[in-house]
């Protein structure tokens, strides 16, 4: 998480409601036995929204039916954790190379700086495989409620001047071909990756 332009009593606050919404987010990917898509609770639907990926095409979660899927929420401009966790979604892609059904996705955060060409070019740093692994950007009014109430992710934003503060969650997201939530994962946690990575495997019927 990172966040620029905060007061100090705004920065407290948002950081404690983090904290507790990490807290709820982390005990909710524990109840789950890794190994068998059975062991994996059903944590909640994720609804349709439309974006626009890195290639400038429209493109809405609702294409991603049918699919296994990833989700993070990241902005380009984030030297701190973002980075580690775009690095672990490259794991899974390594990992996960030649299995069919699976999808990546990271969502900006930032969409007034994150305009498809901007994602193309992250896309490019992350070594992204465009046939996998999207990128996508909508403006706020689409972002925060997807975020906030369909992913269950923390983020928030506060504008100050010309500076902007941004506080995201640093979980990956697990949903199944349904567009059902299976599970939270610590983003920058290799361990917490690993696991993912098998229940992945799991929901493909492939453990």
């Amino acid at each position: 998480m990172n966040s620029r332009g905060w007061s100090r009593p705004g920065r407290l606050w948002l950081l404690l409601s983090a904290l507790i919404l990490v807290g709820v987010g982390a005990a909710l990917s524990l109840r789950h036995t890794p190994g068998g898509a059975e062991g994996l609770p059903v944590l909640g639907t994720v609804p349709d929204a439309q974006f626009v990926a890195q290639d400038g095409r429209p493109f809405a979660l609702a294409d991603l039916a049918g699919s296994v899927w990833v989700g993070d929420l990241i902005f380009t401009s984030c030297s701190g954790p973002c980075l580690r966790m775009t690095s672990q979604l490259y794991r899974v892609q390594e990992n996960l190379k030649g299995e069919k059904g699976v999808r990546l996705v990271s969502i900006s955060v930032d969409p007034a700086r994150d305009n498809a060409e901007r994602l193309a070019w992250y896309a490019g740093q992350a070594q992204a495989d465009p046939d996998r692994w999207i990128f996508l950007t909508a403006p706020l009014e689409t972002v925060r409620p997807l975020a906030t109430e369909g992913l269950k992710l923390v983020l928030d934003q506060n504008v100050k001047g010309e500076q902007l503060g941004i506080l995201h969650s640093d979980r990956l997201v697990l949903v199944d071909g349904r567009m059902q939530i299976r599970g939270y994962y610590d983003g920058l946690d290799t361990a917490s990756v690993q696991t993912l990575t098998q229940d992945i495997r799991s929901l493909l019927g492939r453990t």
